[in-house]
């Protein structure tokens, strides 16, 4: 507090330590609550991308992970299909280029895609 005071602000090294991640992910879980989401457990993301559909589901669970306090959503869905954080990224930028995800959150096109999914899983 002594170093807030001479500096007349609060200090860098102060800073550093909070955690702003595990904030964030927090805050995501709050919003995703507050909008009353769904979440439901985690979407089966194909180990290869080949469709829209395959595309829908990689950038759904990604949302999913967000929403529900995954600091590094990026990073944890690429070690869980063995791939790298490379071939995941070049994914995700595929999906933004097929039109499904805006970088936040999923596009119409794919929430239509991922409803039409989930009647055929349904009807199963």
């Amino acid at each position: 507090m002594s170093e807030a005071l001479e500096t007349d602000g609060i200090p860098a090294n102060l800073l550093r330590r909070i955690p702003m991640a595990e904030i964030k992910a927090g805050a995501r879980a709050a919003l995703a609550r507050q909008e009353d989401r769904v979440m439901r457990g985690p979407y089966p993301v194909p180990s290869r991308c080949r469709s829209d559909e395959d595309y829908t589901l990689l950038v759904a669970e990604l949302a999913r992970m967000r929403a529900t306090g995954t600091t590094a959503p990026q990073g944890e869905l690429a070690g869980r299909l063995g791939i790298g954080k490379a071939t995941m990224s070049e994914r995700i930028k595929r999906s933004k280029e097929l039109g499904l995800w805006d970088g936040q959150r999923l596009t119409d096109k794919a929430l239509a895609i991922l409803a039409h999914w989930q009647r055929e899983q349904e009807g199963d």
